[in-house]
């Protein structure tokens, strides 16, 4: 799917669930106008992967509440499993869900411990990249996001309940490396 300002994004869902909506405006930061989320407009050189994923995590709660869903509990596996696909999407050059020899949301989320002992589970992915505070920041990327209707889906998905963020340094997309790669793995299991 090409996105305006020539950014392509992707998004996997594995059993869909249509949960329409924007977040009002442009901007993404509290109803009230407060840095709720932390420094979610600074470029990538400016900010920490902590400070990357922390705020990207808080923008998706954000986005779910704002429509009345439950919010998403941090996964540490799924995070894991994010990160991973992103350093590796930055270390190829490829921007896809599919990573070396072929690997998947779903068995890079197994590899990490996320779908031992369930007996069913349910994913998505979203992934994206830019540069500079309107792309490459967390406020650039989860409003890509939620402007393109399948990721707006997936963080709006009522049945997904874990979540992790992914980042590495680099726009895999552009091939620059002031810029960074994300993964925002979701997700849902029964034991």
């Amino acid at each position: 799917m090409l996105m305006t300002r020539p950014k392509l994004l992707c998004a996997v869902l594995l059993t869909a669930s249509l949960g329409l909506g924007l977040l009002p405006g442009t901007g993404l930061g509290s109803p009230d106008g407060s840095p709720r989320c932390g420094e979610t407009s600074r470029a990538p050189a400016e900010l920490t992967d902590h400070q990357f994923r922390t705020s990207v995590l808080c923008l998706v709660n954000m986005a779910r509440e704002r429509h009345g869903l439950g919010l998403l509990n941090f996964s540490p596996e799924l995070r894991q499993s994010a990160t991973i696909h992103s350093l590796s999407m930055v270390r190829s050059g490829s921007f896809s869900h599919y990573g070396p020899g072929s690997s998947t949301m779903t068995s890079r989320a197994a590899q990490f411990g996320y779908l031992a002992r369930v007996s069913s589970y349910r994913m998505a992915e979203n992934i994206g990249a830019g540069e500079g505070s309107e792309y490459g920041s967390p406020g650039g990327v989860v409003r890509m996001w939620m402007h393109s209707p399948p990721h707006r889906a997936n963080i709006l998905d009522s049945g997904l309940r874990d979540f992790g963020v992914g980042v590495a340094r680099g726009d895999v997309i552009s091939g620059g490396s002031s810029g960074v790669t994300y993964t925002l793995d979701l997700g849902v299991r029964s034991r």
